[in-house]
């Protein structure tokens, strides 16, 4: 079902013929000419690899051939078998299965199994459909088999392998090579996949020691997939992928034919909830109390100190639920920050009654918004302390994190009332060139974890003396924390009298 022969046409002199040898089928890729009027034109590669594209996809889509009619008050049989999903490497449920020529058709069950009776007896074209084939953007083929009076026939049909679609559309794109990758990149600890992402393939320099040379470099699309077409195999080939400021090792696949080579990057490390569980009116620690994470499948009974604890948990806003028999239930959620260990006190009421939040007894540490192997960029209270001597103001104060790509100036801007004021910007990895003087991404400013209005005025007249301690993120780090108000990076103030972590 899956083969397709594409026949050379009749030329007057030798044929030259290129087999491609990441395509499950044979066909003609080289050059050759047509004549007119006696001028010689040339027809290229590429026109030659879309269409032998169109007639491997025609392969899977194609009218089904034509049969002889069979008789339906005849003999029949009955024909079963299976439906497969190879790009998922499951059986597909719910796939419309058809006999070509005839009246007889059922679906598949969970277990991508299908059984039709009644069929008369005689040569058919079966075939199958289902969404998942449009997604793909092929079609099932059909298969062609014999069905015998008063007996079951068996047969099974298949999605096409993602080695079979990757050949497919890499036929038609440039490149003389006789290697293709493609697959699909994701975050390691949610399994999201990333767009964006950035996999380049590398080939290895002799010499010692060896090298590796970029040769190609493609983007993730909106669904996390990518692919690198017709690369030179005859090296050593490797495929690294890059997030932001998180990157793969090399992935070293093998040469000669369409590879598929899904990559899960690390871009955040994964944080630890514990907490104990306590009745509301006693204090008392209550022991097994269940707590679950909602939508990760995890979840715990309390010991005897009414203790818990999960690691490896992503970042994010988790919901917490808390049931215990003679207690009403209570759920709660929270923000938890790549590397935090978050410590949680959760009190439960033998009724129903208006609860406070679940409290936060701490947080390991000073919290450090970043990426594994960044630097951290802003001061610590001891750093803070050891710098207020030599510093005038918070923008100098802010300056001494020398943070990469930081950008801090005074510029004039109208405040609500449209009046002319002087504030401080504080850019990161700023955009210069092309623009007004006063023109500023201002990053977003959180004084003690909460958003602060009109910020630029603020910090213009806010004492370093104030300051505990801060912290800048980078806006592709603030992104992933704080959504479209980290856009331009985020700012995170803590003073003296104002608490904070």
């Amino acid at each position: 079902m899956l083969a397709l022969q594409c026949g050379q046409p009749e030329r007057s002199g030798p044929a030259r013929t290129r087999r491609r040898s990441n395509l499950p089928w044979p066909g003609a890729a080289g050059e050759r000419t047509e004549t007119r009027a006696g001028e010689r034109r040339p027809f290229h590669r590429s026109a030659g690899r879309v269409l032998s594209a169109a007639a491997a996809l025609l392969a899977f889509a194609s009218p089904h051939p034509p049969l002889l009619a069979q008789d339906p008050d005849g003999p029949a049989g009955t024909l079963a078998g299976l439906v497969y999903d190879s790009t998922a490497g499951v059986p597909l449920p719910a796939a419309t299965v058809a006999v070509i020529g005839t009246t007889a058709m059922t679906e598949t069950d969970e277990e991508g199994r299908f059984r039709i009776e009644d069929v008369p007896a005689g040569e058919h074209a079966v075939t199958f459909f289902h969404p998942r084939l449009g997604t793909l953007g092929v079609g099932g083929g059909h298969r062609t088999v014999v069905v015998t009076a008063g007996s079951v026939s068996e047969v099974r049909l298949a999605v096409p392998s993602r080695e079979t679609i990757l050949g497919i559309r890499c036929s038609v794109e440039e490149g003389e090579g006789d290697t293709s990758v493609g697959g699909t990149v994701t975050d390691s600890i949610t399994g999201v996949p990333l767009p964006g992402a950035k996999v380049t393939a590398f080939a290895r320099r002799g010499g010692l020691p060896a090298r590796w040379r970029e040769v190609a470099e493609v983007r993730t699309g909106d669904s996390g997939e990518y692919r690198l077409c017709n690369l030179d195999g005859s090296p050593d080939i490797s495929v690294t992928a890059f997030f932001g400021t998180s990157e793969t090792g090399h992935r070293e696949i093998a040469p000669a034919g369409p590879r598929i080579l899904d990559i899960a990057i690390r871009i955040a490390d994964p944080v630890s909830i514990a907490g104990t569980v306590l009745d509301h009116l006693t204090r008392a620690p209550l022991r097994g109390a269940r707590v679950r994470l909602l939508g990760t499948g995890r979840d715990m009974l309390t010991d005897s100190a009414g203790r818990f604890a999960f690691t490896e948990v992503p970042p994010g806003i988790q919901v917490v639920r808390t049931d215990r028999l003679g207690y009403a239930s209570r759920t709660d959620s929270l923000t938890a920050f790549s590397r935090e260990a978050l410590g949680l006190e959760i009190p439960l009421a033998t009724e129903a009654v208006v609860m406070e939040p679940l409290t936060v007894t701490g947080r390991r540490g000073d919290p450090v918004y970043t990426t594994p192997g960044t630097r951290f960029s802003g001061l610590t209270e001891a750093q803070v302390d050891s710098a207020l001597p030599r510093v005038a103001d918070l923008a100098s104060l802010v300056r001494a994190s020398r943070m990469p790509g930081l950008s801090v100036r005074n510029v004039w801007v109208p405040d609500a009332f449209g009046l002319l004021r002087e504030g401080l910007c504080i850019e990161i990895q700023r955009r210069r060139g092309g623009r007004m003087a006063n023109a500023c991404n201002m990053v977003e400013v959180r004084l003690n974890d909460g958003p602060l209005p009109e910020p630029m005025f603020f910090l213009k007249e806010l004492a370093p003396q104030d300051i505990r301690r801060f912290q800048l993120v980078t806006p592709l780090e603030a992104g992933f924390l704080y959504g479209d108000r980290g856009a331009n990076g985020v700012l995170l103030l803590y003073t003296r009298r104002g608490g904070g972590r």
